[in-house]
């Protein structure tokens, strides 16, 4: 994943480069995934309610919101990197706590671990109805950055 600047510039440019490359990524338009905040460090995402992201026609199946966990997770890394480093998610767990239905998915992604080489970020799915919000998966994101490669 492309990462938009330093800290600063994150914080700046509202992560723009990263959400380029979330809402230019194939997986991501699948599941009907949406940017709706990034920051420094941080992100939220949504998935809306789809029929054909169910396993009942009610509960958004676990490897939906598992996939939402890491683009959350791995994303509020991102936001992080210096200008033209790119990121790979290496590793993530999830935990379900409650069904995943709603209106929607929220997923708030959070940097415990900024490190450029090995950086760790916690992610929390909600499901969410009609405003109020049920934590429905938690998990942690591991990352790995990767400098920009001198191109002729």
């Amino acid at each position: 994943m492309a990462a938009g600047g330093t800290e600063d510039a994150a914080r700046v440019n509202g992560g723009e480069v990263v959400r380029a490359f979330l809402e230019g990524m194939p997986a991501f338009e699948l599941y009907g995934a949406k940017v709706v905040g990034l920051e420094a460090g941080r992100s939220e995402l949504e998935i809306p309610f789809r029929r054909d992201l169910t396993f009942d026609g009610v509960t958004i199946q676990a490897g939906i919101s598992a996939a939402l966990l890491d683009f959350a997770g791995a994303s509020a890394a991102a936001t992080l990197l210096p200008e033209g480093w790119t990121i790979a998610t290496t590793g993530f767990e999830v935990h379900n706590t409650a069904p995943a239905r709603g209106d929607r998915l929220v997923a708030l992604g959070t940097v415990l671990d900024p490190n450029k080489n090995l950086g760790v970020a916690r992610a929390d799915v909600f499901a969410e109805r009609d405003g109020a919000r049920t934590l429905c998966a938690t998990g942690l994101v591991t990352t790995r950055g990767f400098a920009p490669r001198n191109r002729r």
